[in-house]
């Protein structure tokens, strides 16, 4: 009986890793995915703009254009973590790339973003995105007050 509650306990933490091994594999699917459609939907209605699939911390998108660099955070739906991750990958965006993003976006694929999260946003400078219009707007005005 009690091989079987050893066996039994093994079997669950296996499958924990791969529950949240999976969900981690899916996160990254949807960054990649949601980055390819705002790099294509940018070159076609904002090509004055550069998208970047950015691999390092602190953002998984670059936009670059008309005097402004900003940072982009993917989510299906943000959490705080979200805006607390991109507000402290600032400097390592800064090192990596040789200056610093002007504006910080988190951009949820689902379009729904939590009043908390858009709460602790707001604090923390980040700006929410529901949409690729959203994106482009944000990143006219950023440049407009240059």
């Amino acid at each position: 009986m009690d091989k079987n509650i050893e066996n039994i306990a093994r079997l669950t933490e296996n499958v924990d890793k791969l529950l949240g091994e999976t969900g981690r594999l899916r996160g990254r699917d949807v960054e990649l995915r949601t980055g390819l459609m705002l790099q294509e939907w940018l070159r076609r209605h904002a090509p004055e703009y550069e998208v970047f699939m950015w691999d390092g911390a602190g953002a998984d998108l670059l936009v670059e254009g008309k005097g402004v660099l900003a940072s982009i955070e993917i989510t299906i739906k943000p959490k705080a973590e979200d805006i607390r991750q991109i507000k402290s990958g600032v400097g390592a965006v800064m090192d990596d790339w040789g200056r610093k993003p002007g504006l910080l976006i988190v951009y949820s694929r689902s379009g729904v973003i939590p009043k908390k999260v858009a709460e602790v946003a707001e604090k923390m400078g980040v700006k929410p995105a529901r949409r690729p219009a959203d994106i482009k707007r944000m990143l006219d005005l950023q440049s407009s007050s240059h």
